[in-house]
């Protein structure tokens, strides 16, 4: 269909290779419009990075509050999955991609680390690797989104909310270059 042809240039990936630190953003409202959906298939892939032993932390980043705070929730999943406690930072400020961005790279630095696998969705991968390659171009960000969406499922059907969720990602990128927040350098391809 039409509207995954148009969806196509959003999706980023890379091959995983070790980092310093998998950041994970948190779900938000995110791609189904709902609070609490998404961060669970982030946490989770972020896991499977993890034990496969490409870095040796995580970043879980959402400043998300709902009946309890997202990042937290994402830390007690991600220790559920065989994430030590220990290797897990807390970012619990960010209420969108760009703070994501700003606040993980500054726990980044303030750490030593210098290369981090980004764990999102796949649609999500384009403006967050372009913001990033502009906001924080010193520090190497390879993107890891997950390799299978619950809510996109399968891609031979549309529904409104499918529409709702690439349009939302539209609009996040043109709202972010007019904002200054995004590089086309070919960094970000």
């Amino acid at each position: 269909p039409l509207l995954w042809w148009m969806a196509a240039p959003l999706k980023v990936a890379a091959v995983s290779q070790p980092a310093d630190v998998i950041v994970v953003f948190g779900g938000g409202v995110g791609e189904s419009g709902r609070a609490g959906q998404g961060y669970e298939e982030r946490v989770q892939h972020a896991a499977v990075l993890y034990q496969q032993g490409l870095a040796n932390a995580l970043i879980l980043s959402s400043g998300y509050v709902y009946a309890l705070e997202e990042a937290k929730v994402m830390k007690a999943l991600a220790v559920s999955l065989g994430v030590p406690a220990n290797a897990i930072w807390l970012e619990e400020r960010a209420a969108n991609t760009y703070e994501n961005i700003v606040l993980s790279s500054a726990l980044m630095r303030q750490q030593g680390w210098h290369s981090a696998l980004v764990v999102s969705s796949p649609y999500h991968m384009r403006r967050v690797m372009l913001t990033w390659h502009r906001v924080v171009p010193e520090l190497e960000v390879l993107p890891a989104p997950i390799p299978k969406s619950l809510f996109f499922g399968a891609e031979s059907k549309v529904t409104v909310k499918h529409i709702q969720a690439i349009l939302h990602e539209y609009l996040g990128l043109l709202y972010y270059w007019w904002r200054g927040y995004l590089s086309w350098g070919g960094r970000a391809s």
